[in-house]
C-alpha cells in the first residue's frame, strides 16, 4: 500500500513539475526548475516539522508527500544539467546567479517551512 501512495504522490508531483516547466517557454533562465525546487524546499521543511506530530500515526502519508509528491516535483538532476548548459553557452554570471539563488533561497525557504510547521498544532 505504501508504494501506491508514493506512486500517486509522485504522479501529482510530476504533473506539477511539468506544468512549471512551461514557465521556461521563451527564456534562457530556467525559472520553472527554480520555482519547483524552491516550492519543494519550503514544503519539505514544512512537512518535516509537522511530521513529528501528524505523521507519526500516518507514516504512509508522509512517504506519499515527501518521497512521492515532493520527490517528483523537485529535481536536482535537471538543475545540474541546466547549470552545465549555461556554462557551455558561456553564461557564467547567469549560471552563478542561478546556483546561488537556488541554494541560498532553498535553504532559507526550507528553514522557514520548518519554523512555520513547528508552530502548527496537529
Amino acid at each position: 500500500m505504501t508504494y501506491l501512495y508514493i506512486f500517486i504522490g509522485g504522479a501529482i508531483g510530476a504533473l506539477l513539475r511539468f506544468s512549471l516547466s512551461t514557465l521556461n517557454h521563451d527564456s534562457t533562465f530556467p525559472i520553472g526548475t527554480l520555482v519547483a525546487n524552491l516550492i519543494g524546499a519550503l514544503l519539505m521543511g514544512l512537512f518535516t516539522a509537522i511530521s513529528i506530530n501528524l505523521f507519526n500515526n500516518h507514516p504512509t502519508l508522509k512517504k506519499a508527500i515527501t518521497t512521492g509528491l515532493l520527490g517528483a516535483l523537485t529535481t536536482f538532476s535537471t538543475f545540474q544539467v541546466e547549470l552545465v548548459q549555461m556554462m557551455e553557452q558561456h553564461q557564467f554570471l547567469l549560471s552563478l546567479c542561478y546556483a546561488l539563488t537556488s541554494y541560498i533561497f532553498g535553504i532559507l525557504l526550507c528553514y522557514c517551512g520548518m519554523k512555520i510547521g513547528g508552530k502548527i498544532k496537529c
